[in-house]
């Protein structure tokens, strides 16, 4: 029943309970004891945990009901752990039984030992006595036995060297990817060999006999030599590794790659080795010293196989032009293009080298900037000396095509990141005169060169233009050349007499035309190639270098300005000759024109187009020999027009004048224009000067459109400023902003000036107005006469107003003004010269007169000058007007104050003169009023003076 359960559960509980008190009891005595085994704790902790769980099942009274069931799983826990222990029993029986086996055997092999212990410890007291006389014998003994092993193990890998350098070898034949592997096998022999070797070197060193006896076989030092060998063909292997794959392209990139990493591990190998022996040296010797030891130089003499192979690339290509069996014929299969041409393959090859072989060297290497770069440029500069070399068989178009693959050359290298001068860094000094002219031939080959050649004839004039150009008219005169003739255009060759040379530099041969297509100068044979010894590398150079402009670019350069120096000459003498012998041409709009001038600036344009495909360099030199010719140019033009001589022009304008010595010198200059104009108004025909107004002007405009092409091709105008630097440095002061082709333009726009002044000179000059002029304030001494009656003026107003004519219609309308100012401007200094000549007496009428004049040279003008300008001229006659009508001493001082001020050149003559024909003003009077005047004079000039 329920209450028994309950009772029996309390007497269990209760038993468990005392049981566990006795048990306490227990431990507690033997803990203090220090007698409990660790198995009996294990049991105590077992039965608490046991005692605890159970505690924790009947902590209700609910939990009674599962009595039953809580001891039938019990029950079955016990006897699993009844199973489990019996079965740990059996296996700890097992193990206490072969412990104690063990135990048996271990104490007899102690006993046994101890018996052994015993026989010896017997056996070296017996023999105590014996074995201590020999200890040193026995030390011997042990180190030969220990020197005897290493000896042979010595011995052995020696003899095993060539076998082992020949398993390293055929890694290689296998397969070329093994080089790595090969290179590392071949290193640990040899510096596994080396003590040994180092060892034998010694002594054989040591042996005098050895050492003197040369015959005596040495079969271990080829041992040694096999590795030696072995590393010369691995090497070998690397360098013509790396020097075939910089230009092979894509599919040698590995191929350089490995080759690249034995070259790397070799070099850090090597520095390890230099800081052991520099740290061995230092714990040795005491030297701290910063020497390096020196390695195999691999990387050294792997950049050199990277110029070795540059230097093949481009003696290939040199060869391919000039084959060694044709080298004695007449001709040769290579010219200047074909030349160009394969310098193009070249470069072509050079950016391949750059997109697959420079990635495969280290960055610290910078192989591209500091190697491969600065050796092509070498070999670029080898070529241009040798192009240089046979200047005198290229053509102009030769030499403007090896300028322009320069300037392409220039760009390319850097696209690819390295900067290489288009251009000298000091440019040549200008030459103060032309460079003598070079006689010049035409070449019949079909081969053209660069720029490609135009389709165009020599430009022959018809009709009457047709004289002064060419040969046909049986003068000797220089024939005028087209552009292709020019560019087809080369030296004579050497042999020509030196008395033919001398003559042909005045003369020029005829122009060869062949289909309408002028073509250059083949190459003489053997010219090209780089195979002179004259031409040196060092492959063993590391310096960083410095890409410059070739030299002999430049002389080639000066080769071509020279040429063209003399064809511009030679242009300029045909034109200069066709315009002094041939009739103006008449413009649609009825200008006067000189066609000449027009066709020497078409064909300076045409040189200048040539000049900018060759690169900046030569458009400078092209610059300083246009300024020359255009100058030289200016200096014919204004001497046709009747100018000073063309050697004093050009001095004149080539030096400019100091600055102390300006105002004198300007002083100088207009007097000597004045008297120019007047010569040349003396001996030039009218039309021809009114149409040296438009020719000058216009040569000015086409000047300034050459100047606007040269800043344009050189960049800026500094470069034009500093080209008239250099010409001229020994030529005096060079004028603040001035550039090269400053003195030509403002020769051009003198000779303008020049036209005008001696266009109005001319009118002045004519004899029917020198004659006017005559008559004009003549009066009889019956007050009249044909001035004061009006005649004299109107036929003089109605003769300059048919010159004023003829400018409108010859003179271009922008330039027209030009002529009719300085017409007026003469006109009234004449007039007024006339009146202080002429004028003796001061009539009724006079001033009148002198009114109806001025309105009478107003109306002639006003159609053809700018009020402002009129009225500003009319005002010096004017201010004479005033002076006539005063009628006082008052009245006189004070108009010749106003024109004093107005026109002081005039100085006091006007004050004398017109005094003297004032019959109104006392003779007493008039001396007061002559010191008034000197005294206003005097004010007007040191004012003058001081501004």
């Amino acid at each position: 029943t329920m209450a028994e359960e309950e009772v029996h559960a309390s007497a269990d509980a209760r038993i468990v309970h005392e049981i566990d008190e006795e048990d306490n009891v227990a431990r507690a005595r033997m803990e203090t004891e220090g007698l409990l085994p660790p198995w009996r704790a294990e049991i105590l902790a077992a039965k608490e945990d046991a005692s605890y769980q159970f505690a924790q099942m009947l902590a209700r009274p609910e939990d009674l009901a599962r009595l039953g069931e809580l001891r039938e799983e019990v029950a079955a826990r016990l006897h699993k752990s009844e199973l489990d222990l019996a079965a740990g029993l059996d296996a700890a029986e097992d193990d206490a039984r072969f412990g104690l086996e063990a135990l048996r055997t271990a104490r007899e092999a102690v006993v046994k030992t101890r018996q052994n212990f015993s026989v010896i410890d017997s056996l070296c007291e017996e023999e105590s006595s014996g074995l201590a006389d020999h200890h040193d014998v026995i030390r011997d003994l042990a180190v030969m036995r220990t020197n005897l092993a290493k000896t042979v193990a010595d011995a052995e890998a020696i003899l095993a060297l060539p076998a082992q350098a020949a398993a390293a070898l055929r890694l290689l034949d296998d397969d070329e990817r093994n080089l790595f592997s090969c290179w590392e096998q071949l290193t640990e022999l040899a510096m596994r060999a080396q003590p040994a070797r180092a060892s034998l070197e010694t002594a054989l060193r040591r042996d005098a006999n050895a050492s003197s006896s040369g015959a005596r076989p040495r079969p271990v030092t080829e041992h040694f030599s096999a590795v030696d060998d072995a590393m010369s063909q691995l090497e070998e292997t690397i360098w013509s590794s790396i020097r075939g794959s910089v230009f092979a392209g894509e599919e040698s990139c590995r191929t350089l790659v490995r080759a690249l990493r034995v070259v790397e591990e070799q070099e850090t190998l090597d520095a390890l080795l230099s800081t052991k022996a520099r740290e061995q040296r230092s714990r040795f010797f005491g030297d701290d010293s910063s020497r390096t030891v020196l390695g195999k130089g691999f990387k050294r003499r792997a950049l050199r196989e990277v110029r070795k192979a540059i230097s093949e690339k481009f003696t290939k290509a040199m060869e391919e032009l000039n084959p060694a069996g044709e080298a004695g014929e007449a001709s040769f299969s290579g010219d200047v293009p074909e030349t160009l041409q394969n310098l193009e393959i070249l470069m072509r090859l050079l950016t391949e080298a750059y997109d697959y072989a420079v990635p495969a060297f280290p960055p610290k290497y910078r192989i591209f900037e500091s190697v491969i770069a600065p050796s092509w440029h070498r070999h670029v500069t080898a070529v241009v000396k040798k192009l240089f070399r046979v200047s005198r068989d290229l053509s102009n178009a030769d030499i403007i095509g090896i300028l322009n693959w320069y300037q392409t050359y220039t760009e390319q290298m850097e696209a690819l990141g390295v900067a290489v001068e288009a251009a000298p860094s000091e440019l040549p000094a200008t030459p103060s005169t032309p460079p003598a002219p070079v006689p010049m031939i035409l070449q019949t080959s079909r081969r053209t060169g660069a720029p490609p050649p135009r389709t165009k004839t020599v430009v022959r004039p018809s009709g009457e233009e047709h004289s002064g150009f060419g040969n046909e008219s049986g003068d000797d005169s220089p024939s005028m050349m087209s552009l292709d003739a020019f560019l087809a255009t080369a030296p004579k060759a050497q042999g020509t007499n030196v008395a033919e040379n001398d003559k042909q530099q005045l003369h020029t041969v005829g122009v060869h035309i062949d289909e309408d297509v002028v073509t250059p100068l083949q190459t003489r044979p053997g010219n090209l190639g780089l195979d002179d010894k004259s031409i040196e590398f060092d492959e063993d150079s590391d310096a960083d270098e410095t890409n410059a402009y070739p030299e002999d670019l430049n002389k080639l350069v000066g080769v071509y300005t020279s040429r063209m120096s003399q064809t511009v000459q030679t242009w300029s003498f045909n034109i200069q000759k066709m315009a002094a012998t041939q009739p103006l041409r008449e413009a649609e709009d009825g200008t006067l024109w000189t066609a000449s001038d027009v066709e020497f600036f078409r064909l300076l344009n045409e040189q200048l187009e040539v000049a900018l495909s060759g690169g900046k360099q030569c458009v400078s030199a092209a610059a300083s020999v246009m300024s020359s010719s255009l100058l030289e140019f200016a200096s014919q033009q204004r001497k046709r027009l009747g100018g000073e001589a063309a050697a004093s022009a050009a001095s004149s304008m080539m030096s400019p004048p100091s600055q102390f010595r300006r105002v004198r010198v300007a002083k100088v200059e207009k007097y000597s224009d004045e008297q120019s104009a007047v010569a040349a108004a003396r001996v030039v025909d009218y039309n021809v000067l009114l149409a040296g107004v438009n020719d000058a002007n216009r040569c000015h405009a086409l000047a300034r459109e050459v100047e606007s092409l040269l800043i344009e091709a050189l960049g800026s105008s500094d470069a034009l400023e500093k080209l008239a630097l250099k010409g001229n440095s020994n030529h005096g002061v060079v004028e603040k902003g001035g550039n090269i082709m400053r003195p030509a333009l403002d020769a051009f726009l003198r000779n303008a000036e020049h036209s005008a002044s001696a266009a109005a000179a001319t009118v002045i000059c004519d004899p029917s107005v020198v004659d006017l002029f005559g008559h004009l304030f003549l009066i009889d001494k019956t007050g009249g006469g044909d001035w004061i009656q009006g005649e004299v003026t109107e036929t003089l107003a109605a003769t300059i107003a048919d010159y004023l004519e003829d400018v409108q219609q010859y003179v271009a309308q922008e330039h027209a003004s030009k002529v009719t100012e300085a017409v007026l401007s003469r006109v009234i200094n004449s007039t007024i010269e006339a009146c202080l000549r002429q004028l003796t007496s001061i009539r009724p009428g006079t001033v009148e007169r002198m009114e109806a004049d001025e309105n009478a040279l107003r109306e002639c003008f006003e159609d053809h000058v700018q009020e402002s300008v009129l009225e500003s001229a009319l005002q010096r006659f004017s201010a004479i007007r005033d002076l006539a009508s005063a009628d006082d001493a008052e009245s006189f001082v004070l108009a010749y104050g106003l024109l004093v001020r107005s026109a002081p050149e005039l100085g006091l003559e006007p004050a004398e003169r017109l005094l003297a024909a004032h019959e109104d003003i006392p003779r007493a009077a008039q001396r007061e009023v002559l010191d008034q005047c000197r005294e206003l004079i005097r004010s007007v000039t040191v004012s003058t003076s001081a501004r």
